[in-house]
């Protein structure tokens, strides 16, 4: 196997993205905004020695998962902790693993490159969201007791010291500003990030 780092990035489908900007954008908008940031993101993790893919069963991000060239993978199972956990059997074959949240619109290949440092050196690395989620977790050692959901992110620590594994937190804004309120897209607009820039220009 040539690649040794195993990136997953849950898509639940293009339906309804983005639902808590509904009333800032319209549909359309957020569909065009949610691909948008799935490239970025699929790009920012793209290299050599890192193997991507989308963790969805919609037909519509299997499509996108072929465009774009990267791994599409069909959970059995329902709930987004279950398809993770389904997920990161894979991480056996490999050196480390993130999951990675598709609305980090401040991603880019740089602070990745360090991010994928990071969890080749540590256990586990993790983000906190504002709101207290989980946008980012990787690292060298293997575990499936994902705590996605309100508070996942003390959740999450809680289940580590449990298994008796350490953790790094990372503080870099770039990896935990999720673009998910009216707030983080005013603020996304004000701070718009060169891939967004390319596009609307």
């Amino acid at each position: 196997m040539n690649s040794n780092i195993l990136i997953g990035i849950p898509i639940k489908s293009l339906d309804n993205p983005m639902s808590r900007l509904s009333e800032t954008i319209s549909l359309f908008e957020r569909k065009e905004l949610q691909l948008n940031l799935i490239r970025n993101t699929v790009n920012s993790f793209k290299n050599k020695l890192v193997e991507v893919f989308l963790i969805s069963n919609d037909l519509d991000i299997a499509k996108l998962a072929n465009e774009i060239e990267i791994g599409i993978f069909n959970s059995k199972s329902n709930g987004l902790n279950n398809e993770v956990s389904e997920f990161i059997e894979l991480a056996n074959k490999y050196s480390s693993w993130a999951i990675c949240h598709a609305d980090l619109p401040y991603l880019t290949k740089y602070n990745i490159s360090v991010f994928l440092q990071e969890i080749a050196i540590n256990q586990i690395v993790i983000s906190k969201s504002s709101d207290n989620g989980t946008p980012l977790i990787g690292g060298n050692v293997f575990f499936k007791n994902f705590k996605y959901g309100k508070n996942s992110f003390k959740k999450h620590v809680l289940e580590l010291e449990k298994l008796n594994l350490n953790y790094k937190q990372v503080f870099n804004k770039e990896l935990y500003f999720e673009l998910d309120t009216e707030d983080d897209y005013i603020e996304f607009l004000k701070n718009s990030p060169r891939w967004y820039k390319k596009i609307s220009d």
